[in-house]
């Protein structure tokens, strides 16, 4: 159900995740549904601003950098992706050039990024998730209406790569095909993939303390129904 694919060094993530963080005036809050906080904005000169500080609203359980289909509604979608995506392109273009090299290797398929949709992005826990479950569920981020597909979709694919995880701990509960619920640990720096079609929730199994962060590369794919492409997205 799920493919684990050696991809970097924990030393190489760590490096990424320190950029992550000093983006942290980018990140939008989020609750866990589609509720959530602009983290940044564009002034009234056309530059873009952002917040001195990771403050947010009292509901945030955790953040994002980039725009996300299953997290951002269809009227916001497109607007946070061409805010967002510019950011992501300039602080890690080698990075998602790699995870695309590397998954068109393992699929045998061009990987392109989904024209008008957010850029592979990132989920960055802290101490406010403590003691709270994600809701289990099965990936169809596809359907947000604010996609707009190229060419026909057919079978999806979605990937988390691990930059950091605090004190080393973290990963995926799932349910196998029998229903029973099963725990996948993450490594840093390795590719974890599947098709996201079975029930799963992002595992939380010790508490993060002040300091410590879970941070994690998304993003998902649908193969094209037409050509040998398949695009991305978060």
């Amino acid at each position: 159900m799920i493919s684990e694919i050696l991809f970097m060094e924990e030393a190489e993530a760590d490096l990424e995740a320190e950029k992550v963080m000093s983006l942290s005036r980018f990140f939008y809050g989020r609750t866990g549904d589609t509720t959530n906080s602009a983290a940044y904005w564009v002034d009234d000169d056309g530059v873009m601003q952002g917040r001195d500080d990771m403050a947010e609203d009292s509901s945030a359980k955790f953040s994002t950098l980039g725009a996300s289909s299953y997290l951002d509604l269809p009227e916001d979608y497109v607007s946070r992706a061409a805010q967002a995506n510019p950011i992501i392109d300039a602080n890690f273009q080698q990075l998602l050039t790699a995870v695309k090299k590397s998954l068109g290797f393992i699929f045998d398929k061009e990987i392109i990024d989904l024209e008008g949709a957010g850029r592979m992005g990132f989920h960055i826990f802290d101490e406010r998730a403590n003691g709270e479950e994600a809701q289990w569920h099965v990936d169809m981020p596809f359907e947000n209406a604010g996609i707009v597909w190229p060419e026909p979709p057919a079978a999806p694919f979605t990937f988390t790569l691990p930059l950091r995880l605090p004190r080393g701990v973290g990963g995926l509960d799932f349910q196998d095909e029998g229903g029973a619920e099963r725990y996948y640990p993450y490594t840093v720096g390795n590719l974890y993939l599947s098709d996201g079609l079975f029930p799963h929730r992002i595992a939380n199994p010790i508490r993060i303390m002040e300091g410590e962060n879970r941070i994690t590369l998304q993003g998902h794919g649908v193969f094209s129904g037409v050509s040998d492409a398949a695009f991305v997205y978060f």
